[in-house]
């Protein structure tokens, strides 16, 4: 069998080409990191490349959503325990201004305080969260949920659209609360419904004027707010516990999803930097064996 010199030149090129290839595309992996520099290189490993990449993405854009919830909850726990704390002191002072023994002077200065609690009270019906919305104003999170009309009677603005997030399985969570909900109207014994501030307005002015039946429906009236802003609050917890427990397994899927990713898509450069030292050893072999190729002639042998 023959072999041509250029026989020889061309599979010593060819596998110098080849080697060089080889060299570079390992290189190209170590500089980024990556497996898979191309769709192209391996189709069936990018496809599964992306799906996780988009797994993760969807996970955590839900992670984000609960985040949010869970900054909202906390201002509202904040809020809604402020307000409990108010009425408490409220109720505390009603029962003192109800004393027959006390003067009306006495009473009076009671309802000072329990008029700059009141104002509390409404000052915090118009919480916002971190990003400056209303908490108690339902979806209409641009507008304060109360606001005192030209009389001096609170009404409210906001509106009763609840809204709901996905906290799980088949579960969602409230993410927007309507004030009325939290901040809601007594019903009293003969069947009359008060709005809250309206009812604590009629207490003030009991106290003030010193009219103790007054006085005595402003107790029974704060009893039955107290009992809803509880009511509120375990809800507020409730829901606390549910994104908590929700984000956790978010979390944990996510680790999960990133593992195998990264299984699948990150170099292993103990591997890289082993395959490139052969590959180069390689090449040095292979332009070794080409240098001595191209120097033999037929002379060369003739002279042999």
């Amino acid at each position: 069998m023959k072999i041509s010199t250029s026989f020889l030149f061309d599979r010593a090129t060819e596998r110098m080409s080849t080697i060089q290839n080889k060299l570079a595309t390992t290189q190209a992996q170590m500089a980024v990191g990556k497996q898979i520099l191309s769709p192209s290189a391996a189709p069936d490993q990018a496809a599964a490349i992306q799906r996780l990449k988009g797994e993760v993405q969807r996970q955590e854009s839900h992670m984000r959503t609960l985040d949010v919830a869970m900054r909202r909850y906390t201002a509202e726990e904040t809020a809604l325990s402020s307000s409990n704390d108010l009425l408490i002191r409220m109720k505390e002072l009603g029962i003192q201004a109800a004393n027959d023994t006390l003067a009306p002077d006495d009473r009076k200065a009671i309802g000072v305080e329990m008029k700059a609690l009141r104002n509390q009270l409404l000052s915090l019906g118009n919480t916002r969260d971190n990003s400056g919305n209303y908490l108690f104003s339902g979806t209409r999170v641009n507008t304060p949920a109360f606001a005192e009309d030209a009389n001096g009677q609170v009404v409210y603005e906001g509106d009763q659209t609840q809204t709901r997030i996905p906290a799980g399985v088949e579960r969602t969570v409230q993410f927007t609360r309507a004030g009325t909900d939290v901040f809601r109207r007594v019903v009293r014994d003969d069947g009359q419904a008060v709005g809250f501030f309206n009812a604590l307005d009629q207490m003030i002015e009991g106290v003030n004027s010193s009219l103790t039946a007054k006085v005595q429906q402003g107790i029974a009236d704060i009893t039955q707010m107290h009992d809803s802003m509880t009511l509120s609050q375990a809800q507020n917890g409730s829901d606390q516990t549910v994104v908590q427990s929700q984000l956790d397994v978010l979390e944990e899927t996510t680790l999960r999803i990133k593992s195998t990713l990264s299984e699948i898509e990150d170099l292993d450069y103990a591997e890289a930097v082993t395959r490139m030292n052969k590959e180069m050893m390689a090449m040095e072999a292979a332009m070794g064996s080409f240098g001595k190729i191209s120097s033999l002639s037929l002379f060369d042998y003739i002279r042999g």
